[in-house]
């Protein structure tokens, strides 16, 4: 269930937080809407696992997870994943159709990505991103929160950033045994991710950019604030693209312990919150 990942969620809070709409209501909306987003991700990995069972274990890191290696069966784990997957949606509607919604596309375009379009090269990278998304809308949804056309490019295009910058770190672990695992890989060579990761990253700050200065309609941050916020996300990019190219981004959890990224994300926050005081 990989719950190592499950700070995958946290996209799930961000849409109450930007708005600064933290009242009790919002905030345990939010708990649930998390927990809910965790057990429809905690079914798709297991969903995923049993299916990549025999490509995983060619892996040199894969081959460890517990159905390719043999610690749990790959019928225990589509029993489990299949039923987390049907229940959550339903549980959704403790929050609304919104919500209930949201869920049911995250689980819906989870299993497609599983069984046939991880297969396909860049769309498996645009549909990892969407599932980005969708977390974000799940929470806009549920603590009846809005959320801009630019929050939301921003949110795709760094999630195009990341699934891009670990299929880069994929084919470099793997070199020439990729296509064993999958055969998809093969297409992202550093000829292919280098221009994906810089027009991805481009469009990130260009989104952020536009979310600060324009926001959801009308003025969101004075100009001098806007381009403050944008320094340390120039930064974080940066940092990412870094460790891009050097092929250490295969793990996406990597960017709540690397240091440079916690710091950027803070001086993000930090900025915001106080340009959103004293605009």
């Amino acid at each position: 269930m990989r719950p190592s990942q499950w700070t995958k969620a946290a996209l799930v809070l961000t849409a109450p937080l930007v708005a600064l709409q933290l009242n009790a209501t919002a905030i345990s909306r939010m708990g649930v809407a998390a927990a809910l987003a965790c057990c429809a991700a905690s079914g798709t990995y297991l969903v995923n696992d049993a299916l990549d069972a025999p490509a995983d274990r060619l892996h040199p890191v894969k081959r460890l997870r517990p159905v390719a290696a043999g610690e749990i069966t790959v019928k225990q784990a589509m029993t489990v994943g299949t039923l987390l997957l049907l229940v959550t949606p339903p549980l959704g509607l403790l929050l609304g159709p919104g919500t209930a919604a949201g869920l049911a596309a995250y689980a819906l375009l989870t299993v497609a990505y599983s069984t046939r379009l991880k297969r396909i090269a860049v769309v498996d990278v645009l549909t990892i991103a969407a599932g980005f998304v969708l977390r974000v809308l799940i929470g806009s949804t549920a603590t009846h929160t809005p959320v801009g056309a630019w929050f939301l490019a921003a949110v795709a295009a760094g999630a195009t950033t990341v699934a891009t910058g670990k299929r880069r770190s994929e084919h470099h672990d793997l070199g020439d045994t990729a296509s064993r695992h999958r055969r998809s890989l093969v297409l992202y060579r550093d000829t292919v991710t280098a221009p994906l990761l810089v027009l991805s990253a481009a469009a990130l700050c260009a989104a952020v950019t536009g979310w600060a200065t324009i926001g959801s309609g009308g003025p969101h941050l004075v100009a001098g604030w806007a381009i403050a916020v944008l320094a340390p996300v120039l930064v974080g990019v940066g940092r990412y693209l870094r460790l891009a190219i050097a092929g250490r981004t295969a793990r996406p959890e990597m960017l709540v312990r690397d240091h440079i990224l916690q710091l950027a994300a803070v001086l993000t926050a930090a900025i915001y919150l106080a340009g959103r005081a004293l605009s």
